[in-house]
């Protein structure tokens, strides 16, 4: 079977984000082609595929596997990790079902468009009950210290993988004060992370650089130490939801402790009135390239959820630019969902099939993402045109 990195888009079937021109009197040629190139078809994921997907695992095996019972209510998919794994891939989706619970389940595939589930939620152990002491008292000095805490949703996870076959999970995960029904409460969420070599068993490494979201990690040490961006949260009032505007870097020498570097850009602009890092960091020669998501906010509560992407000098760790927009929400899976007008970008797998190694700017890329918190798709791209996007010299028109 051909891997997604194989796709050839044709005329006849749907050339997705690709348009041609022809003049019909000389034959001449023009070709417009975007950073990124939705794969034609619609979603890879979505509910209904799900549920499609576990009705022939259980008719190939003749014997009903077993189907966790908070997934035979789902209801919408959300933004992926994704990593390349033995001789395959493999994908972690949140997923929600229709009494509001959220969890994740793995998935397997051997081409990158074609993936089975593993119909039970994600056993990811040893979660803390409660943020940790320092930083919330920090973000909430007023809460007292008996305070009683509610375990709220794992989301956006990101997958990043080392040389040495072990695999760092980041989430957010959201912490909520218990109060009567009806009554104001406190939200804190946290960067957790957990390590794995086989994505069976999680082990459980840190809530790491307290009270932020968004967290990536970078796929080797650098100077001795681990790095990671991330999105420190901040607050208006008790019961509204964190911002943030800063994306910030962190280092560290154990994983567990970590000390702020500098803040690598901030939001507050254009097509990133709010915003933080997407996809987790891979290198080049010269350069880190880093994801980002940008939302842009339009009057009161209208939102657009953009992908973008950003350098960062691999010799000094500052930024090289503004991050730029790559993907915008055009697909009607992604105008409409639980979230209207969201392309989310949280994973990429690589053509040399390995997330860690300097990538050569023909290393071809599939971009995942979650669109509308409802379904998931695939972007196609290049480490070349993601380089010469975030430098401002890419050319649609060029090819």
């Amino acid at each position: 079977m051909n891997s997604i990195f194989e796709t050839i888009l044709h005329s006849d079937t749907s050339l997705s984000d690709i348009q041609a021109s022809v003049d019909p009197f000389t034959g001449r040629t023009s070709t417009f082609l975007p950073v990124v190139t939705r794969l034609p078809g619609g979603p890879i994921i979505h509910v209904r595929r799900f549920l499609r997907d576990v009705q022939a695992q259980r008719l190939r095996r003749g014997t009903p596997r077993r189907l966790d019972p908070r997934l035979a209510i789902i209801e919408d998919v959300f933004n992926p990790g994704i990593a390349h794994f033995k001789a395959g891939y493999v994908m972690l989706v949140r997923f929600q079902n229709s009494t509001g619970f959220n969890d994740h389940y793995r998935a397997d595939s051997t081409d990158g468009v074609q993936w089975e589930p593993v119909p039970k939620a994600l056993d990811l152990p040893d979660l803390p009950p409660a943020p940790r002491e320092d930083t919330l008292r920090r973000a909430h000095p007023e809460l007292p210290k008996n305070q009683k805490w509610h375990v709220g949703v794992f989301y956006d996870p990101r997958i990043t993988e080392f040389r040495n076959g072990e695999y760092l999970v980041t989430l957010a995960v959201d912490y909520d004060t218990l109060e009567p029904a009806g009554k104001p409460y406190v939200n804190v969420c946290d960067n957790v992370l957990y390590r794995t070599r086989d994505f069976r068993k999680y082990e459980y490494v840190s809530t790491f650089a307290g009270d932020s979201r968004n967290g990536v990690i970078f796929p080797r040490k650098i100077d001795g130490s681990y790095w990671n961006a991330g999105r420190p949260n901040s607050y208006s009032r008790p019961g509204e939801p964190a911002t943030g505007q800063d994306t910030v870097l962190f280092r560290s020498r154990d994983l567990v402790t970590w000390e702020k570097m500098s803040v690598l850009f901030s939001c507050g602009h254009r097509w990133m009135n709010y915003g933080g890092p997407g996809f987790p960091p891979f290198e080049t020669e010269k350069y880190w390239v880093m994801g980002v998501h940008g939302v842009e906010v339009h009057g009161t509560h209208r939102v657009h959820y953009r992908a973008g992407v950003c350098l960062i000098d691999k010799n000094t760790m500052k930024l090289v630019g503004r991050p730029v927009p790559i993907l915008d929400p055009r697909e009607p899976f992604e105008l409409t969902g639980l979230v209207d007008n969201v392309v989310f970008p949280t994973g990429l797998l690589f053509s040399d099939g390995r997330g860690w190694g300097v990538k050569t700017p023909d290393t071809k890329i599939a971009l995942y993402y979650g669109g509308a918190d409802r379904v998931i798709h695939v972007g196609l791209t290049t480490v070349g045109r993601l380089v010469d996007a975030a430098l401002g010299r890419y050319d649609p028109f060029g090819c």
